[in-house]
């Protein structure tokens, strides 16, 4: 396999966290997930599963009732920690295989480009069964992911040739997920030198080669859980 990628042993989780903050920094640099997702995630007991260094947390924490952030690496959690600092805010350091809380005890699941760096599917199944545990029965789970097409998915060879896309968004709507919106937003780096060196490091030079500029452009789907409730 290649070694460059950020499935979920990536080098980028743990002794080289630095780069994937300055990327997820940059990606959906208009902030489009937060304003749709906004709305779900008031008044709530959320889960953000896959927090990493809390991009997400940082921006919903204040809105919801209780908001645990979890995830594998505890590199990336401590970076979370230093900019989330509330009471109602828990952090869990542990595999989402086995998520440490109560059935039937969390109102929303936000999970941003998560489950997809699972490459067996027998893992993320027995993951997306635990999420549907600890759900209320008319809770939801928000999943953000790539959508085929796009210059971010083309610099990755994933466009034209959509295969590996495809199947796992096909795998997500198996599971019945259904799409809630999809839209186009954009990687906005500090410079395209960058960009380019980001790109080089997660997934190696003959991939950081094709970016040209410090702005990528990126479709985004945000698929949501079919339960027997649909609000």
């Amino acid at each position: 396999m290649n070694n460059f990628n950020l499935s979920e042993k990536s080098k980028n989780y743990y002794e080289e966290n630095d780069i994937y903050e300055i990327f997820s920094i940059a990606e959906d640099y208009p902030n489009k997930i937060y304003k749709c997702l906004l709305p779900k995630i008031k008044n709530k007991v959320v889960l953000d599963l896959g927090c990493g260094t809390g991009k997400f947390m940082k921006k919903f924490y204040k809105e919801a009732i209780k908001y645990y952030g979890l995830d594998l690496s505890n590199e990336q959690l401590k970076i979370a920690k230093n900019k989330v600092k509330s009471n109602n805010v828990q952090f869990i350091c542990c595999s989402a295989e086995n998520i440490p809380l109560p059935e039937n005890s969390v109102d929303v699941i936000i999970s941003t480009w998560v489950l997809g760096t699972i490459l067996e599917v027998d893992r993320r199944n027995k993951v997306l069964e635990e999420m549907k545990r600890v759900l209320k029965v008319d809770g939801s789970i928000y999943l953000v992911e790539n959508d085929i097409g796009g210059e971010f998915e083309e610099i990755r060879n994933r466009y034209p040739d959509i295969k590996k896309t495809k199947d796992y968004n096909d795998w997500i709507e198996e599971h019945n997920f259904i799409c809630e919106n999809k839209f186009k937003t954009y990687f906005k780096f500090e410079n395209d030198n960058q960009a380019k060196e980001i790109f080089s490091n997660i997934w190696g030079e003959d991939i950081g080669k094709k970016v040209t500029s410090k702005i990528i452009e990126q479709n985004v789907i945000i698929y949501k859980y079919k339960n027997e409730i649909i609000d």
